[in-house]
């Protein structure tokens, strides 16, 4: 199956910039420690979501994080993947 960036973009709920937010301070907030040295990071209502938007990742070549916020208990992605929320 071949994903696009539009697919990815469907997947996803809610996007931001992650590098240089401050987001270290709210360590306790992930199941794991996220790769504070990625770019972005992605919401997704859920494992499904999820492993359709790491699909189009791998499928792309770029790196990336799956993990989990427990404040929204929501899964999400950290990569350098910028998608098109920025080309606004």
């Amino acid at each position: 199956m071949k994903l696009t960036a539009k697919d990815f973009e469907r997947l996803t709920e809610s996007q931001m910039q992650f590098k240089g937010i401050d987001w270290e301070v709210q360590i306790t907030r992930f199941g794991d420690e996220p790769n504070f040295q990625h770019e972005y990071i992605y919401w997704v209502e859920n494992s499904a979501a999820l492993v359709l938007a790491i699909k189009y990742l791998e499928q792309e070549g770029f790196e990336y994080q799956a993990n989990y916020d427990l404040k929204f208990d929501q899964p999400i992605i950290t990569t350098n993947y910028a998608g098109s929320w920025l080309k606004v």
